[in-house]
């Protein structure tokens, strides 16, 4: 037998498999670095991290109303939110609770409706924490929200995000309904104008 030489490994196909395996991990971790620094936001700013607050208070530079309503900072000011005095919704194992309410002036005609919102989960698995649960009723219509918010909540824990809606200037008396799988939760707040 003449003498063979032992074969390459990049010439084998375990090899071969080996080498494509460590590129594509390699990548997927690139890519999931940069998406964790904002690369691919397409040069939106980042959204603020929000944590547990109290009803009422202050954020974002609003100014504390009686009755847990807030009015806008600067521009805004003069424009409140009324709270419900009841704030907390549940159905089964998972719990919403409006923690603040703003109103600012958007566009021509509209103003900007948005409620910082905690979701606890009371179960064992994750539960969506998205847009889609909520919709604003304002006179005979409904709204649905444009905020993005798109979260999961682990089983046993709470998180908190901002839902906003654009409705008309001179809505006065809406509705924010909560949707769960079993029905629907209301809640009844006023507006005020400057």
């Amino acid at each position: 037998m003449p003498d063979e030489k032992p074969a390459n490994w990049w010439t084998t196909l375990p090899g071969l498999l080996t080498a494509a395996a460590a590129v594509i991990t390699a990548v997927t971790g690139l890519l999931l670095g940069l998406g964790q620094l904002g690369v691919f936001d397409g040069g939106r700013p980042a959204a603020p991290v929000s944590g547990p607050s109290t009803a009422g208070a202050p954020q974002h530079g609003g100014t504390p109303q009686p009755g847990g309503s807030r009015s806008g900072d600067g521009a805004n000011a003069g424009w409140t939110v009324a709270l419900p005095a009841e704030r907390k919704y549940r159905s089964v194992d998972v719990e919403y609770e409006i923690l603040d309410a703003a109103v600012r002036p958007d566009a021509s005609g509209k103003v900007a409706l948005s409620f910082t919102i905690r979701c606890t989960n009371h179960g064992r698995y994750d539960i969506n924490f998205w847009d889609s649960t909520f919709r604003l009723g304002a006179g005979g219509v409904n709204y649905s929200p444009d905020s993005g918010l798109n979260e999961l909540v682990a089983g046993d824990s709470s998180k908190s995000g901002d839902v906003r809606f654009i409705v008309p200037a001179d809505t006065r008396d809406v509705s924010l309904r909560i949707k769960y799988a079993q029905g629907e939760s209301a809640a009844q707040l006023a507006i005020s104008p400057p």
